[in-house]
């Protein structure tokens, strides 16, 4: 199996772990915001509540894990963007795989080629002058 499918599949794993993990953690916000409604309905003031609820590390975690999927979905699209143009698709195929705009596929394309730019100067040892 050629590099650009290894690294599709590694991503498609790394993207669906990160999906799981999300769809955790959404399911123990909704816990939370029940009892959240619960308490307020009992009385609490919103201070109370929110300092019952430990609202701030609740948002800090839920940021993180939303970040984490995030770049797993970009990860994922600029492996399958890179894969493609290795089998040669134009803009329009990819665009097609995507379901976006012939320019939004551009874009994804440039975005791809960056990030390998990137990987290449990260592997490369740097120049002396």
């Amino acid at each position: 199996m050629d590099e650009a499918i290894e690294r599709v599949i590694g991503d498609m794993y790394r993207f669906t772990e990160a999906g799981d993990r999300l769809i955790e953690r959404m399911q123990v916000q909704s816990r939370w915001n029940l009892e959240d409604i619960d308490r307020l309905r009992t009385g609490f003031t919103i201070m109370a509540s929110i300092d019952a609820g430990d609202s701030a590390a609740r948002s800090r975690d839920l940021t993180r894990v939303m970040a984490e999927f995030e770049e797993s979905r970009r990860a994922i699209r600029s492996s399958v963007v890179a894969a493609a143009l290795a089998e040669g698709a134009s803009v329009t195929q990819i665009s097609g795989i995507f379901g976006v705009s012939r320019q939004l596929a551009n874009r994804f394309v440039k975005e791809c080629r960056a990030r390998e730019q990137q990987q290449i100067d990260q592997l490369s040892p740097p120049q002396s002058i």
